[in-house]
């Protein structure tokens, strides 16, 4: 188990392991539904690829990226992967919790091309992950949307499962690891224990930000609001930490130039192991706020779509 962890934390291997992984469970859900449909002979329960359908998605994947694009122009700074990779998953994570996994990967995949095209900037395979990631992962929320519904205890539940398995597990992942020697950024020495700990505490803030609204909507009655925001905060909690904080930091630090190219530890590169970090820190506010954000989007543009499923 040493050896697995000191190779899974070694260098960006972390960021080429959630990208495998979510890459395969993508493959996994095209292979089941197609084989659910062509073998057991069982209904397509995603959307069918109508005429009306398809103009919807073509209509929101103008927005994405038409809005990326004006953005872009009129605040420079946005140009930057980071943060054009923030803006324009607003309405791909939308359009994935909307019309299913399938689509919120393509419009993902479109969005960016053509973002890319429009708006010159550092192209990376990590930004094209991640947002490619997001439309799935929205999808994926999705399924709990009209599962869930009703009782929202359940997904609660949910949440809290994905947060309380991730730190565990890359606590677990960080004791076995031989970083004894620490971590160096810029001439300072970071302890393994510390590291450990900004993972546990970045999740036991976002678990007690979540319990806190979901009390407080309890006690004013909203239980309707929390059906279908509960959802958002659960697919939100994993892009935010399985996607944004693992495989964009990958882009970030190659972005911003911070390999050093010294081998700390077990092979830490000390610059993705940074922006990890700041991930994580801004983890919390940034699942509060996206929520409120694909809430508030989500309730406005639901109910003037109608599709064929």
């Amino acid at each position: 188990m040493q050896k697995f962890a000191e190779i899974l934390l070694k260098g960006n291997n972390l960021a080429y392991a959630a990208s495998g992984l979510i890459g395969l469970f993508i493959l996994a859900y095209i292979v089941y539904n197609s084989l659910s449909y062509l073998v057991l002979k069982e209904r397509y329960h995603g959307i069918r690829f109508t005429t009306k359908n398809i103009a919807y998605i073509t209509m929101f994947t103008a927005v994405s990226v038409s809005v990326t694009v004006v953005i872009s122009l009129t605040v420079p700074i946005t140009v930057f992967p980071p943060v054009r990779i923030a803006f324009e998953g607003v309405m791909v994570k939308i359009t994935g919790f909307i019309f299913g996994p399938i689509v919120g990967v393509i419009v993902g995949l479109i969005t960016e091309a053509l973002v890319m095209i429009f708006v010159p900037s550092f192209v990376h395979p990590a930004y094209i992950i991640v947002i490619i990631c997001y439309g799935y992962i929205a999808g994926i929320g999705a399924s709990f949307l009209r599962v869930g519904k009703g009782n929202n205890w359940v997904t609660l539940a949910l949440v809290n499962i994905f947060l309380i398995g991730f730190a565990l597990l890359m606590a677990y992942l960080i004791d076995f690891a031989n970083l004894e020697s620490g971590i160096e950024f810029f001439g300072f020495t970071m302890s393994k224990e510390v590291f450990k700990w900004v993972f546990i505490g970045s999740v036991m803030t976002c678990i007690f930000l979540v319990w806190t609204f979901t009390i407080v909507f309890m006690a004013k009655g909203h239980n309707k609001v929390l059906n279908t925001l509960l959802p958002i905060v659960l697919f939100a909690s994993a892009a935010e930490y399985l996607v944004t904080a693992v495989i964009s930091a990958w882009g970030d630090y190659e972005f911003l130039g911070l390999n050093t190219g010294k081998e700390n530890g077990v092979g830490y590169e000390s610059g993705y192991v940074l922006m990890l970090m700041s991930r994580l820190v801004q983890a919390p506010l940034k699942i509060i706020f996206n929520s409120a954000v694909l809430y508030f989007t989500y309730k406005a543009v639901s109910p003037l779509i109608k599709t064929d499923r």
